[in-house]
């Protein structure tokens, strides 16, 4: 048994790894096929070693044992198998070698029997497998893949360093293999951006920035320039849900929505659900943007910073103890007030922080503590103030190998403030406290079960006068929500994918507060106060969800999704205007049903070494969607909901992206179709018209060429269909005034939408050392484009006084109209440094 045995690491059948040992030594063995699976695959590692050591590893996971007989080794099968035939668990944590960052979406692969997984929100991962001996590759975006060679016999704690590519040009290699062997990388309505799509791309002013980075997605619509509104496969703006570390943030924008709250640098993972969010996710009908900050370097401090012409940001990150806790702060500032008059504004600026602390507890918990503000104000005698703030607290546990667990606590509140004079102030908000829970079960490769619940607390102000006693009162409102969820992503076969779920989620109004009886003709016919704190009214729904993936060969795979969701805050507001104004959020209630939403996709990938291409087509079946009456007051109205009307809404489109990700040029080419329209009884002659956020075609181009390690061209090319719009269909004139009619709702659209962006980003170090800095040059909008974003038939007044609708020679002067746009061409420049 202590001959040695020379053999090529490969995979082979039992029987010929025998008979090869036989040609090298000599040795005999016998055994009876019937009871020996000499069929099986087995896998022959590094050599030499002796007999008995390559038997062990030969043998490991099956029932047989072997004995000498006169000179030959006899094959059995063991009558006491002990360890043979049972099956462990490999678990662990995927990081960055360097910064000790966990890796979201990492792929854990075994070539054989060819089974995989990907690591959870917090880089973990737990995959089960009968004893043996195995290959595990491990790969994510931007990492060099690794590869480790197991000996599998009982549960085995496993945790991977993966190190970054030293190469700009290698940081979006992804290979075949890669991605088609993992779950996660079909999922063909699921978007991501990397910090350097952000980064690379030009920005308005130099500001990278997250949401406006969203116009290069297939699928997702810019309501305009200057704007952070953005639409999802048709859906309204407020049925996009942003979670930075799961706390929700309801308004991103920054400057009126010239600049978002999100930056690149603060950001470790972003994706963004079009369509199939798990069961997890609840809460909007259209889409969930997952957001989540970094953790902090536990091996070492870094400082990094930015100074632009608009804004000056800077972050701080390192180990408190060591490879076992650390802490990350990000901070941003504007530095604008020289540009406004001192006289009429005592502040004008806007601010970011976030922050966080990871703590390592012992190997079974973690603990992370992050918190989130972003802030307006522009304020003098009068002026206007807006700030998200949010925190949350969230437990990692690891029961065992198998089930993992994370329990999150986060508060977040949104507060909008309009200083009319000295000592009144129009205010409203939007608050909530929520406690949930989230278990991850790794049955088995081929199965991962998901379940968990969620309790929140809901408190709005739809907005009242402060520092006026008589103005009018509309009443606050309160809520809870309860939801329950569970999910199982099963691998039916090697072709199969199936993963399946439902939410059932609740939504319980309580007072104190007063609602209103409206009755068919939208008249106000009774008014009920609530004294206690006691439910009023509730509303339940089951949201099912369901996904088939069909993998026919190593590069296509197609995609087959249903979701039904359902969402019980609204976003009130009949503005058109793409800045950001004066919203009211309100609750499902009485008189507000929860919009419900029921999504039909079907989507194909094909994937290639250096590029990937995928198209999507979806169906969405909307319900109790809202609109407003004919010059509705909405604002200082204790009886707004009489305004409000509902209805139906549908949205069908089709979606293309074809990805570069590899080679000195990577970037991406889309394309869209995205068609919507509501029919809600009093608009429009209670006719089906075109929503806000139709699109009937947008293309985009997103390039970045590489010329060294050092040096990077970038430019981004948008061509869109207008915004839809209410015009004039005709005029005419009554005591010398001209009036407009508008016979129907959305009839024209605002000119095609269309800009080029360029960009230059450059390291002025040679080589990369300690301290790094670099800088970046980009031309927003380089041929000058007036893209509108409103549309007016307003009089101006003239250099004589006279006051007359704006008209040409060609065109009759009642149908002439104005347009108003935010930008020409942006040239900036703003210099970075890495410490």
């Amino acid at each position: 048994m202590d001959t040695k045995v020379s053999l090529r690491p490969q995979d082979m059948r039992l029987s010929e790894a025998l008979d090869e040992i036989t040609r090298q030594t000599g040795i005999t063995f016998s055994y009876s096929p019937r009871s020996i699976p000499v069929d099986q695959q087995v896998r022959i590692t590094s050599s030499p070693k002796s007999l008995k050591a390559a038997l062990d590893d030969l043998l490991l996971g099956m029932s047989v044992e072997y004995v000498i007989v006169e000179g030959k080794v006899v094959l059995r099968k063991s009558e006491n198998s002990g360890r043979a035939g049972q099956s462990f668990t490999i678990s662990g944590y995927l990081r960055g070698s360097e910064d000790g960052e966990t890796l979201i979406g990492a792929t854990v692969w075994v070539e054989r029997p060819g089974l995989g997984t990907i690591t959870n929100a917090y880089g973990f991962y737990s995959i089960t497998l009968p004893a043996g001996i195995y290959v595990l590759k491990c790969s994510y975006l931007g990492y060099e893949s690794t590869t480790r060679e197991i000996r599998l016999s009982g549960n085995l704690g496993l945790d991977i360093d993966l190190k970054a590519s030293t190469s700009m040009l290698e940081e979006v290699v992804v290979t075949v293999s890669d991605s088609v062997k993992t779950v996660g990388q079909v999922h063909s309505n699921i978007a991501e951006l990397s910090n350097s799509t952000i980064l690379q791309k030009p920005a308005v002013l130099g500001e990278p920035d997250v949401i406006k980075s969203l116009d290069i997605l297939p699928g997702i619509q810019l309501f305009n320039d200057g704007s952070t509104f953005f639409h999802v496969r048709g859906g309204n703006r407020d049925q996009n849900q942003i979670l930075v570390d799961e706390a929700p943030i309801y308004n991103p924008a920054h400057l009126l929505g010239l600049f978002s709250s999100f930056m690149p640098e603060a950001i470790k993972d972003i994706k963004i659900y079009k369509g199939n969010a798990g069961a997890e996710f609840g809460g909007r009908v259209s889409s969930v943007m997952d957001i989540h900050t970094k953790d902090g370097n536990m091996k070492k401090h870094h400082i990094n910073g930015r100074l632009g012409l608009v804004t000056t940001r800077l972050s701080v990150d390192g180990p408190i103890r060591k490879n076992h806790s650390s802490f990350f702060v990000f901070g941003r500032r504007s530095h604008i007030k020289p540009l406004v008059s001192s006289e009429d504004f005592d502040e004008f600026f806007f601010s970011d922080l976030t922050g966080k602390v990871n703590l390592r507890l012992n190997q079974n918990n973690r603990l992370f503590l992050s918190v989130f503000s972003s802030k307006d104000q522009y304020l003098g005698e009068e002026g206007l103030a807006w700030e998200n703030i949010a925190g949350t607290i969230r437990w990692n546990h690891t029961f065992n190998d198998r089930l993992f667990s994370n329990t999150t606590f986060y508060s977040s509140k949104y507060e909008y403030r309009l200083i009319t004079s000295p000592t009144q102030t129009w205010a409203n908000h939007i608050a909530n406290a929520s406690l949930k829970t989230d278990f991850t079960f790794y049955k088995k490769p081929e199965s991962t079960l998901r379940f968990g619940f969620k309790l929140s607390g809901h408190n709005f102000n739809p907005g009242n006068l402060e520092g006026n006693e008589n103005a009018p009162f509309v009443p606050k409102r309160n809520a809870t929500e309860f939801s329950l969820y569970y999910s199982n992503e099963k691998q039916l076969s090697r072709r199969w994918l199936l993963t399946y779920g439902v939410r059932l989620s609740t939504w319980t109004n309580y007072g104190r507060t007063i609602e209103y009886t409206i009755d068919e003709d939208y008249a106000v016919t009774d008014t009920t106060t609530y004294e206690d704190r006691s439910s009023y009214n509730e509303y339940a729904n089951l949201e099912p969800r369901i996904k088939l993936t069909h993998i026919l060969n190593e590069r296509n795979f197609l995609n087959v999704n249903y979701t039904r969701s359902a969402q019980y805050i609204n976003l009130i507001s009949n503005s058109i205007s793409p800045f950001n104004n004066l919203e009211v959020w309100l609750p499902a209630s009485v008189n507000i049903k929860p919009q419900l939403a029921d999504q039909l996709s079907l989507g194909w990938i094909h994937n290639r070494e250096k590029w990937q291409l995928n198209i999507e087509g979806y169906y969405k079946a909307l319900q109790n969607q809202i609109d407003y009456a004919n010059q509705a007051e909405l604002l200082l109205n204790p009886q707004f909901e009489a305004e409000i009307r509902s209805g139906a809404g549908t949205a069908y489109g089709l979606e293309a992206i074809l990805t570069k990700k590899t080679g000195k040029l990577t970037g991406s080419l889309a394309y869209t179709i995205a068609r919507s329209t509501r029919k809600i009884e009093g608009i429009n002659n209670g006719n089906s018209y075109t929503a806000l956020s139709d699109r009937p075609a947008q293309f985009s181009i997103n390039a970045v060429m590489s010329k060294n390690e050092r040096t990077h061209f970038s430019g981004t090319l948008i061509v869109a269909s207008g915004s839809p719009v209410t015009t004039p269909t005709s005029f005419y004139q009554y005591a010398g005034r001209t009036v407009p009619i508008y016979a129907e709702k959305n009839n024209d659209r605002l000119p095609t939408y269309h800009r080029l962006d360029l960009g230059w980003s450059h390291r002025l170090n040679k080589m990369e050392r300690k301290y790094n800095h670099f800088i970046s040059v980009s031309i927003f909008n380089f041929y000058g484009q007036k893209n509108s974003v409103l549309r007016s038939f307003n009089k101006i007044i003239q250099d004589d006084g006279d006051i007359v609708v704006p008209t040409t020679i060609n065109t009759p002067e009642a149908l002439k109209s104005t347009h108003t746009f935010v930008y020409r061409m942006v040239p900036s420049i703003s210099y970075s440094f890495h410490l």
